[in-house]
């Protein structure tokens, strides 16, 4: 199975998990009306498809699993939320709609991205199908991979370095590995968590993340220089060139497939599906 055919069976899934939960998520109808603006306003839900692919290479059932992988979507959600405020990015629309704090006012949307935090949690600590130590580790490591060592250290960085008049390749990897890597690099052992992997296993599943989310990043630059022809200082053609990005883009690409590579064979999983997560590079690694 490719993602494309996985994605169009399971997305649909993780959307009506969503909605059902956010729907009974608290007692405060303007509290739950904002999560759920913001929760239910598209995406590919990589991160949770992810895990899942991860399980499902471990044979495990996805339906059980669902809302656990899905906790990481309200972390993500939250992230969004406060970097569309004014304070950060000050952006009006996300997804050709309002931003959260367009449409319920900067108080509401401050206060929808704290409540979305701990109720990833919640989900994760009250999930009938998980054993107390993956309750534990899951809770762990998606704190390390969001917090203050992960994603929003990562969102510090970014918001020092647009001040800054130069940025370094090191500098921009370092920003980016905990901004958009750290989140990725969960998903990914979180599936890994979910099937009892050993450690060597997840610490594979994790260099896998953290490369893709690299890479996921150089395309990102790449493609907005394409449509705008306009690079700020912080993205990777700026820093390396344009066709210094594509080599470091195929690098990041080749580092995750080896990851995938070994992945397989220490568990003897089928990889296709994992390798395919892939093929949303494969247009510029072939050029």
């Amino acid at each position: 199975m490719k993602l494309s055919e996985f994605s169009a069976t399971v997305v649909p899934q993780i959307e009506d998990k969503l909605a059902a939960e956010l729907a009974h998520s608290t007692s405060n109808q303007t509290m739950r009306d904002a999560m759920t603006y913001a929760v239910m306003a598209g995406g590919k839900r990589l991160r949770p498809l992810l895990t899942l692919a991860v399980a499902q290479s471990y044979g495990l059932g996805i339906n059980g699993l669902l809302r656990a992988a899905s906790a990481l979507e309200l972390i993500h959600t939250y992230s969004l939320i406060h970097d569309d405020l004014p304070a950060m990015d000050n952006d009006d629309m996300r997804r050709g709609k309002p931003t959260t704090h367009k449409a319920f006012g900067e108080d509401v949307a401050i206060l929808a991205g704290d409540a979305l935090q701990p109720l990833a949690y919640q989900w994760l600590a009250s999930d009938p199908l998980l054993t107390t130590p993956q309750k534990a580790e899951l809770t762990l490591q998606l704190a390390l991979a969001s917090g203050a060592d992960g994603m929003v250290a990562g969102q510090v960085m970014d918001m020092a370095a647009t001040n800054a008049t130069t940025i370094s390749l090191d500098q921009a990897k370092a920003i980016h590995y905990r901004k958009t890597g750290a989140l990725i690099a969960y998903a990914a052992i979180a599936g890994g968590i979910m099937a009892h992997a050993s450690d060597e296993v997840k610490e594979t599943l994790w260099n896998f993340g953290m490369a893709y989310g690299l890479a996921f990043q150089i395309k990102d630059d790449l493609d907005d220089l394409g449509q705008d022809d306009v690079a700020d200082k912080q993205a990777y053609p700026t820093i390396l060139g344009v066709d210094g990005a594509k080599d470091a883009l195929r690098e990041q690409v080749r580092i995750a497939t080896n990851a995938i590579v070994k992945f397989g064979e220490l568990t003897g999983n089928e990889t296709t599906l994992l390798l395919s997560f892939l093929d949303y590079f494969e247009e510029v690694v072939e050029k």
